[in-house]
């Protein structure tokens, strides 16, 4: 088996039933998943696990809580989704994604498996990809002996295949309106997937930043009662945050201690409280105060590839995932504060994206456009965004691929080239700057 092949079982699946799928997410069997992992012996059973759900940050926050974890002297587990650029970054152990033999010889392990329980399923029922993707990281965390899981969940959590899982620990990053097909459509609908990864077994719940939301009202809905609750704003907060071209400084204040003059090559007000939340989430685990030389050796050298991350400072070059308009006004908020001499900005959103949003929210603060798009994906990319740019007072034109956009940014020697698209986009812009993703660091 090769290792597309092995990727093409992942949703093998899912495409079958594609076409009669229900939209609402209520409709998902997970048991399924749970059937899967029981019938290769359980590998996470009696594994320490950590879920993490929400509707913005959920990524980087399981990055920083596993990377804490790490240097305090954890072997961590880190599941992810999606990827840059291979398919294994989604499965990572102490920052180093599972080789692709690794990979192949487990799926194959397991391929028999798959066939018997997706095979006898109705056209409208499937094996979810997150289902055979977290079967085959958990096996690979029972190999590699792993301390300890961080999981990031799905779209949703109640009936995401991770949920499966039996989590001591809950967090839950800011929620907001999405998905509404699927999850709403109001937000105290989606509220209630969310707070579905809160379990009878779940001990701690660590609660993000919420602005929606009234605090009051989450931490009473009955999934919460006789939890230990960790909420930002009462547990912990975060303090005096600015962005300069080498990262986010911030200070974090838990009930435990304060943790001063911290900084995060991930750029925006967002990543300091993804990073207060990761914070209180390793307190509860190690039961004590943080040592702060240990948190500020962390955060100083953490990385989290394509999300609001800066890989260059000759020029200043800053990646980020952002593909509707919403996450592009957090962009606008970033370079605000950066307060940099002329920017140029690279727009690859597809056509099934809110490509215009991006672009609206872009142009506010651009002095010049680029609209390229990757050499290599599987997306469509839109033919009128050029049409769209030039509506906006900024110079725009539309340079492909992708490897001539970029050296004619740098040509243009501004102070600040943003790179925005999907993480496709994204994963291969790292590649063009020749960083390999396959070994983050701890």
């Amino acid at each position: 088996m090769s290792m597309q092949e092995a990727e093409d079982l992942v949703y093998r699946s899912f495409l079958k039933a594609q076409p009669y799928i229900p939209k609402s997410d209520a409709a998902r069997d997970i048991t399924l998943t749970r059937r899967l992992l029981d019938a290769v012996g359980s590998p996470d059973k009696g594994m320490p696990t950590i879920l993490v759900t929400g509707s913005k940050g959920k990524g980087s926050t399981s990055r920083l809580i596993s990377s804490l974890l790490s240097h305090y002297g954890y072997k961590v587990g880190l599941f992810t989704s999606p990827h840059l650029i291979s398919f294994t970054e989604r499965i990572r152990v102490d920052g180093v994604a599972i080789p692709e033999g690794d990979f192949i010889r487990l799926m194959t392990h397991i391929r028999p498996l798959i066939f018997t329980l997706s095979d006898r399923l109705s056209q409208s029922t499937y094996l979810g990809p997150i289902g055979i993707n977290l079967t085959i990281a958990m096996l690979y965390f029972q190999e590699q002996k792993t301390d300890i899981v961080v999981i990031e969940c799905g779209r949703g959590g109640r009936f995401d295949d991770t949920n499966v899982l039996a989590n001591t620990w809950a967090v839950i990053t800011p929620i907001m309106t999405e998905h509404i097909t699927q999850l709403g459509p109001t937000l105290k609908d989606v509220t209630w997937h969310k707070l579905g990864i809160v379990k009878p077994m779940t001990q701690h719940v660590i609660i993000g930043k919420q602005e929606g939301l009234s605090l009051k009202e989450l931490m009473s809905t009955k999934e919460l009662v006789g939890k230990q609750l960790h909420a930002f704003g009462t547990a912990f907060h975060t303090d005096v945050v600015h962005l300069t071209m080498k990262g986010t400084h911030f200070d974090v204040y838990t009930q435990l201690a304060e943790y001063p003059q911290l900084r995060l090559s991930l750029l925006g007000n967002f990543q300091a409280e993804n990073a207060a939340v990761a914070i209180q989430t390793v307190e509860t685990i190690i039961g004590e105060k943080l040592a702060i030389q240990v948190v500020k050796a962390c955060f100083r050298h953490v990385r989290w590839p394509g999300r609001c991350e800066i890989v260059s400072t000759q020029p200043t070059i800053i990646l980020d995932g952002a593909i509707h308009r919403d996450s592009a006004y957090y962009l606008q908020d970033i370079v605000n504060m950066l307060h940099p001499t002329s920017v140029t900005t690279l727009v690859m959103v597809s056509k099934d994206k809110d490509y215009s949003g991006v672009i609206s929210a872009c142009a506010d603060f651009s002095d010049a456009i680029i609209m390229t798009a990757p050499e290599h994906s599987h997306k469509y990319f839109p033919k009128d965004a050029l049409d769209i740019v030039s509506k906006y007072r900024v110079k725009s034109q539309g340079i492909f691929p992708l490897r001539r956009a970029l050296s004619y940014a740098k040509a243009c020697d501004p102070e600040l080239i943003l790179i925005v698209g999907t993480q496709t986009a994204i994963g291969e812009v790292q590649a063009l700057l020749g960083n390999s993703l396959e070994n983050i660091g701890r």
